[in-house]
């Protein structure tokens, strides 16, 4: 039976539905790595199954078309990207994570774009080629009630995506939102104007979001997604922060109540503002470094040896490396997370090789974590 015709706005529409209704349900869980599944939609930094978005777009039952070469031609006329799955997908082989120099100004196209992927006219786009979301403010954005802005404590409140109708959080506005579990590092960039380039404002993690009204395009009253997103350079010291003194919580007493409080802390979505924020984000990144170092049970989880010494509180001396990200700030789920001795630590950083030991690693922690 032949496919009927529809636009390239249903399949949108098609996308959103999935991202909304079926990707977190059980069934629709790891559907990528499946060996039936050969290819994908590969749209905004996410895939999504060529098939079922073209049933679902077209009202046609998955079992009365042909999918592969077909579906794919389909897709393609109306301009989407259609992507070739490994039959064995354990991960996206990602190239080293970019690097930016705060306060540097960068060419959009030829500086972010055609090294790292992602969409050229998007406020948020994901990079298909490193484990990176680019993200984009400007004043051209105020015709459309975004309000971005940094507050007196360092956080930007930047608004996500979408023109009209209410803001969900599909596409772009998910991949903020889920960009530490993801592994994806979070690079704010600030237009200066038609030509004149990206002021990079650094990287940046997810504290929360707020539900806010405003209009549309249209003018049509609507709910706007305003994400809290805080430097990274904040969080970078293991020192940093101002303890929590409404929380008095008892150390975790096994490996695994460590795992389930790091894992609980990417389904705490508070809604807290200032300083609360902030302590709230300081206890989170907490959380996963101490469960990262339980795992690793005192020897580097990249070289096997022991640490070379112990803090003045006993423990092992091991330092929390964010294997998705050049820096080490911020928060990221424990399979991004490795607990490394001083030497294995600088040498991925900065050594020869390092970009090799840093993949290894990766497989290394992929192997301890379990797969949910």
């Amino acid at each position: 039976m032949s496919i009927p015709n529809v636009d390239r706005s249903a399949i949108e529409l098609a996308l959103t539905a999935f991202d909304r209704e079926l990707r977190f349900r059980e069934a629709w869980q790891g559907w990528e790595n499946k060996k039936s599944q050969r290819y994908a939609i590969s749209e905004g930094g996410a895939l999504y199954p060529p098939k079922q978005i073209v049933s679902m777009a077209t009202g046609l039952a998955v079992s009365d078309f042909s999918g592969g070469d077909a579906t794919n031609g389909y897709l393609e006329e109306r301009g989407f990207e259609v992507v070739r799955l490994p039959n064995e997908r354990a991960q996206v082989e990602y190239a080293e994570p970019p690097s930016f120099s705060l306060g540097r100004i960068y060419d959009r196209r030829t500086d972010i774009h055609d090294p790292f992927g992602g969409s050229r006219q998007s406020g948020i786009a994901p990079s298909n080629k490193a484990p990176a979301i680019f993200i984009f403010t400007g004043d051209s954005g105020a015709q459309y009630g975004y309000e971005d802005r940094r507050d007196e404590l360092g956080m930007f409140w930047y608004t996500g995506e979408g023109q009209l109708g209410h803001m969900e959080f599909v596409r772009g506005n998910l991949a903020i939102r889920n960009h530490a579990a993801d592994g994806r590092a979070l690079h704010l960039f600030r237009s200066l104007g038609k030509g004149k380039g990206q002021e990079y404002l650094g990287e940046h993690a997810y504290v929360n979001h707020r539900i806010r009204q405003g209009p549309d395009k249209k003018g049509q009253e609507r709910n706007v997604i305003v994400f809290r997103l805080v430097p990274v350079a904040l969080l970078d010291d293991e020192d940093a922060g101002e303890p929590d003194d409404d929380v008095d919580e008892q150390a975790p007493a096994n490996l695994e109540e460590a795992r389930q409080r790091a894992i609980a802390a990417f389904q705490d979505f508070g809604g807290e503002t200032g300083k609360a924020a902030l302590r709230r984000l300081y206890r989170r990144s907490k959380q996963v470094k101490d469960y990262v170092l339980l795992r690793a049970a005192g020897k580097c989880e990249s070289c096997n040896e022991p640490a070379a010494f112990n803090r003045k509180d006993g423990t092992a001396y091991l330092e929390p490396h964010h294997t998705t990200r050049l820096s080490d700030g911020g928060l990221d789920h424990p399979r991004h997370v490795a607990a490394l001795c001083p030497t294995c630590h600088r040498h991925i950083h900065h050594g020869l090789g390092g970009h090799e030991k840093n993949r290894t690693l990766m497989e290394a922690i992929a192997a301890k974590e379990p797969q949910e």
